[in-house]
């Protein structure tokens, strides 16, 4: 086999491993943290971290290097083996650190558990990567044009490998499985440079797992270390998540991604989710229940006489595991709706007709906290909204709040302020119940809800409904007006929080100090956020651009300089651009998993597309400076096309749905859009740098590397604070003013010097 056709299959076999590998990956580690966008930046950031150091430091040696291709080959027999051990690792972490089932990891914890635990593989693809190219470059001219076919390659492989686990992977196999296809094919691979013992060693012991199903047990049995000292019943994987069933004497309880969803029994829990709405109304009868029925909710409903129980659940996967351990529910009342309860309500508010179905006395919210962008999504001032449409005049909406049962700290007080102040907006009456979860009560009609624990007891035995928890000997307790009158003065302290929005999601970033600081000390921040606005980092970024022209100047630095800059902007803009169309949809649209998969799958079409044309023009170019500059430019013009495209659609969804259902293949097309710029800068970076430098594996791992640190910081800082704190349009204006900025270097600088042939 050619050495050119060697080195095309490895790239794309690398693409497609860094692209699958990532998303098993990040799925094994959310099940281990806690799943909001800081834990999810944290992965992402030692991520990117590590495969920018095996590109940026590692592959600086790869020019040093006589025996490349036996390099090569057995770099991809230790990714093929270190693959599937990785998950193994991952899974023992909190076994290690010994961190009880469902108990939330710390911060430092956290950090350190994912930068061990994502170091070698990670350092493999950064450096794998810079030693293709190197290979391919090989005594070659176009050492850029080859580097840049190897970057389409890999593009083109993580476009498949994106494709291939969201439609057939993931609902298929299980991770560990995954990880083992991985881990053949990078055997596979390995095999096509050079051949030993180790291989036919590794290709045995494949067979055999293969033959005798050992990769089922295995994953069972990592499973069940993670859940100890409970005991694992079942664990399974739906393409929302991986669902956990343990059991603790008779009990058995339900974990989502490692989040303790629900138990089984746990009569106390369901009672508070549903009695206090349900007593507050005079008369129930048409309810909406979202998330939380099967444990044990909708039974305490059943209890009052109701006409109807639309019970919203996204998960199909949650309703038929309960089924087998908890009893079922065959109520007629009870109409099972598997759809995102965004997106239902949202539909629901939609229709017009006064005689629609969707109207309702009691709307209970029975999920967790905002601790992540998606579940803040259910805490905005826009949901909202549209609960109130689809209340009847009179009707309660409820849902409960982390907190506790006798001091509020005042990052607890910020976060519970920013979602009351979010809901007053909205609701004209609102109750808070004290507890270690406060439950709000809303009604748009005051007059209608009461803090008289006598009345709701009088209720209680009027509608015949036994309780164990909330009843005579309890509501006063939980309705003592010291206790609420507390709570209300706590939140009070705080009442100008920001309001928690759509496109301004700061209820999860409160909510992430809230968590954090059960671990540090973070009672300064809190302070600071509320001064934070769209010109403070304009100005930092402009006194940045004044320091980096003035070096510029009197250095006399080359078109390098500036590029090497605004391959960092870029790598930075890309991740940025993506986080924003992600969380726009599912603000929007609603979480929907395959649309979200195609706008992911989408960019990397695009950096495909990108290199590709790059790489078959890029002979042609007769002014590289300037044909750059140009592609800064539409960097620069991109981020607002993308603020106005996102406005006009909320204004056309609000006014006429149907139309605005239809614009959802805008979010296809702008991830390919920012693609493909992306795609079409690199090579023609590479292309700058290697001019009048011969040192492939170092200008390669340098710019990829600088791209990757870019991305990591985007991902980490701008993805996970600055849209919370001002937003998804000023945050697209913020990246706009950056690539401006690096467009004015690119356009100060001067021509790199050619060397003469």
């Amino acid at each position: 086999m050619k050495i050119n056709l060697k080195l095309n299959i490895s790239a794309f076999i690398l693409g497609l491993t860094s692209m699958i590998g990532q998303i098993i990956i990040i799925r094994e580690l959310i099940v281990v943290f806690y799943g909001n966008e800081l834990s999810l930046g944290i992965i992402l950031a030692s991520w990117l971290f590590w495969v920018a150091f095996g590109s940026l430091v590692l592959g600086r040696l790869v020019d040093f290097i006589p025996f490349k291709e036996k390099l090569l080959s057995y770099l991809q027999l230790a990714l093929s083996i270190l693959i599937p051990l990785n998950i193994f690792f991952i899974r023992l972490i909190k076994s290690i650190l010994k961190i009880p089932a469902g108990k939330i990891i710390g911060l430092t914890q956290m950090l350190g558990s994912s930068f061990v635990s994502l170091s070698l593989v990670c350092a493999l693809l950064g450096l794998i990567f810079i030693l293709i190219s190197k290979i391919a470059a090989k005594d070659n001219h176009l050492a850029h044009k080859q580097v840049g076919r190897i970057y389409l390659l890999e593009g083109l492989g993580a476009s498949i490998g994106g494709l291939i686990y969201a439609f057939l992977l993931i609902k298929t196999y299980t991770s560990f499985q995954n990880a083992l296809i991985l881990g053949n094919l990078n055997l596979i691979t390995s095999i096509l440079f050079s051949r030993n013992i180790v291989q036919l060693i590794y290709l045995v012991i494949f067979s055999t797992t293969i033959m005798f199903n050992w990769p089922k047990h295995i994953d069972g049995f990592t499973r069940s270390l993670q859940v100890k000292p409970l005991k694992l019943i079942e664990n399974a994987d739906s393409i929302y998540g991986n669902i956990t069933v343990t059991k603790l004497g008779n009990q058995y309880s339900f974990y989502e991604n490692g989040t303790l969803m629900f138990t089984g029994g746990d009569t106390s829990t369901s009672e508070e989710s549903v009695h206090y709405a349900m007593l507050e109304h005079p008369g129930p009868k048409k309810i909406l229940l979202i998330g939380g029925g099967v444990g044990g909710s909708i039974d305490q409903i059943l209890k009052y006489k109701v006409d109807r129980i639309d019970y919203v659940e996204l998960d199909p996967l949650i309703i038929s595991l309960s089924q087998r351990y908890l009893p079922p529910l065959k109520d007629n009342r009870v109409n099972i709706i598997h759809m995102d309860g965004r997106l239902f309500v949202k539909e629901a508010s939609a229709i017009k007709n006064p005689a629609t179905p969707y109207k309702y006395d009691v709307i209970i919210l029975n999920l967790p906290d905002p601790y992540n962008a998606n579940l803040n999504r259910f805490y905005s001032l826009e949901f909202f909204k549209e609960v109130k449409q689809i209340l009847e005049p009179t009707g309660i909406f409820s849902f409960g709040l982390l907190s506790s049962e006798n001091y509020i700290s005042p990052e607890n007080a910020v976060y519970l302020s920013c979602i009351y102040n979010t809901l007053k907006r909205e609701f004209n009456d609102i109750r808070l119940l004290p507890g270690d979860t406060i439950t709000f009560i809303a009604s748009q009609t005051p007059g209608i809800l009461t803090e008289d624990a006598n009345t709701l007891i009088k209720r209680l035995k009027e509608r015949n409904i036994k309780t164990k928890f909330v009843r005579e000997y309890y509501l006063p307790f939980k309705l003592d007006p010291l206790r609420i009158k507390y709570v209300e003065s706590a939140i009070q302290k705080f009442k100008n929080t920001k309001i928690n929005t759509d496109f301004k999601p700061i209820g999860y970033l409160y909510h992430a100090i809230l968590w954090i600081s059960f671990f540090d000390a973070t009672r300064n921040l809190l302070p600071y956020i509320d001064n934070i606005n769209l010109g403070i980092f304009i100005l930092i970024a402009f006194a940045l651009l004044l320091i980096t022209l003035l070096a510029q100047k009197l250095t006399m630095a080359s078109l390098k300089f500036p590029v090497l800059i605004s391959m960092a902007g870029t790598g930075m803009s890309q991740i940025c651009f993506q986080i924003i169309i992600i969380l726009a949809f599912q603000f929007i649209y609603g979480y929907m998993y395959y649309q979200i998969g195609f706008i992911l799958t989408s960019f990397m079409i695009g950096l495909t597309l990108g290199s590709f044309l790059i790489t078959r023009i890029i002979e042609r170019i007769e002014d590289d400076r300037k044909l750059y500059i140009k592609t800064q430019a539409w960097l620069s013009i991109y981020p607002l096309i993308l603020a106005i495209s996102l406005v006009a659609i909320v204004k056309i969804n609000q006014i006429k749905p149907g139309i605005g259902n239809m614009l959802q293949i805008v979010f296809v097309i702008m991830p390919v859009i920012s693609g493909f710029i992306g795609g079409f800068q690199f090579p023609l970076a590479n292309k700058i740098w290697l001019k009048d430098s011969k040192d492939i594996g170092k200008t390669t791992g340098l710019l990829y590397g600088i791209d990757l640190f870019g991305s990591c910081i985007g991902g980490l800082v701008i993805g996970i604070i600055l849209i919370p704190i001002i937003g998804i349009l000023q945050t697209c204006v913020f990246l706009s003013v950056i690539n401006i900025f690096i467009f004015i270097l690119l356009s100060n600088s001067r021509p790199c010097f050619i060397q003469k042939m």
